[in-house]
């Protein structure tokens, strides 16, 4: 993914309340799922019966529904999966496989892409009369290619893994708590989470350096140790190194990452050129189970960074840990090149 499939700066460094735009909503469950906030949503919504206070009910209903599932941290649907748990709620974003049956069928099931081997398969079912808008019966048909925020329950069954949705729809910046957030949707509000490493203050002036060749940088990251990236990047944090051990979450942690004038926290998960070629998941542990790690710790930025290039499935792997409804946490890839524009950025090469 190149600069231009990004959010410009201004968006993708802003805290935006990421809402859902629901095409499926199981409105019995959501509102038993609210426990007793559910009196509040009786008495918030709108008794009219048209279809602007039916829209405005659906959109409040999913708000609150976001709002006390991130109060309790529920996980995303990688992190519930780990959990391993015979039943569990999630919340998070996902992309379907294409269900054609959506149009003809009552019940229909279709399974959860991955880009990390999952010895059980994931998939969601539900029945199709909660289907509420044509677009996202549309998107529900056709998978691939579109990113669907979800709010379920997660089961493991004997074979696989099933999901039972609440809420199922397009990741949504247009909402009342966002700023421009009806700008927001226009510039790609899916791909809304990730930053670039000169976003951060600490590493801004990398912004200046330009790559004439790719044999310019991977000639000197090919011999870069893992140790020396690190030493760097706590020097410009202004923070002590910390020792490396066999079991921990991360390579670095830090709390004094600067984001849009905003002090933040950060995890960096560091790689160096012990294998130089393209970062798969394979090479973050099984199952990716580092990258797992990285998410656990909750800061507000999770950053991997490798000596070469960092292939999509682990961009998609961590996107999927990370972004979920409701947060406001980023992630950040610094691949090969970026780490050499960064390093002579500040004269450590």
């Amino acid at each position: 993914m190149g600069e231009s499939d990004l959010l410009p700066e201004e968006f993708r460094t802003s805290d935006y309340f990421n809402h859902i735009d629901m095409g499926f909503l199981n409105e019995r469950l959501a509102i038993t799922a609210l426990g007793p906030l559910r009196n509040d949503y009786f008495e918030k919504r709108d008794s009219s019966t048209d279809h602007i206070a039916l829209l405005q009910n659906r959109h409040l209903l999913v708000t609150m529904l976001i709002d006390l599932y991130r109060s309790l941290d529920v996980p995303t649907l990688l992190e519930a999966l780990e959990l391993n748990q015979p039943r569990h709620v999630f919340m998070s974003i996902e992309q379907l496989e294409p269900c054609l049956e959506i149009y003809d069928k009552k019940r229909v099931s279709h399974n959860v892409i991955f880009d990390i081997h999952r010895e059980k398969h994931v998939k969601v079912s539900y029945h199709t009369s909660h289907i509420c808008a044509d677009t996202g019966r549309m998107i529900l048909a056709e998978g691939k290619g579109y990113r669907q925020a979800i709010i379920g329950l997660l089961y493991r069954r004997d074979e696989y893994f099933e999901i039972e949705p609440i809420v199922i729809g397009s990741p949504w910046l247009d909402h009342p708590r966002n700023k421009n957030g009806h700008t927001a949707i226009w510039l790609g509000q899916e791909k809304f989470g990730e930053i670039l490493a000169e976003d951060i203050e600490e590493f801004k002036e990398m912004k200046q350096i330009k790559v004439s060749s790719a044999e310019e940088w991977m000639d000197v990251m090919a011999k870069t140790p893992e140790s020396f990236v690190k030493s760097a990047v706590c020097k410009l944090l202004s923070e002590p190194e910390k020792a490396d051990w066999g079991g921990e979450d991360n390579d670095h942690y830090s709390s004094n990452v600067t984001l849009a004038g905003r002090r933040h926290t950060a995890a960096f998960l560091l790689k160096g050129p012990s294998k130089f070629q393209e970062m798969t998941p394979a090479m973050c542990g099984k199952n990716g189970d580092q990258i797992y790690r990285l998410d656990r710790v909750k800061a507000d930025i999770s950053v991997i960074q490798h000596s070469h290039l960092i292939g999509v499935a682990v961009r998609e792997t961590l996107r999927k840990f990370v972004v979920q409804p409701g947060q406001t946490r980023k992630f950040c890839i610094i691949d090969g090149q970026a780490t050499y524009r960064l390093l002579k950025a500040y004269k450590f090469v």
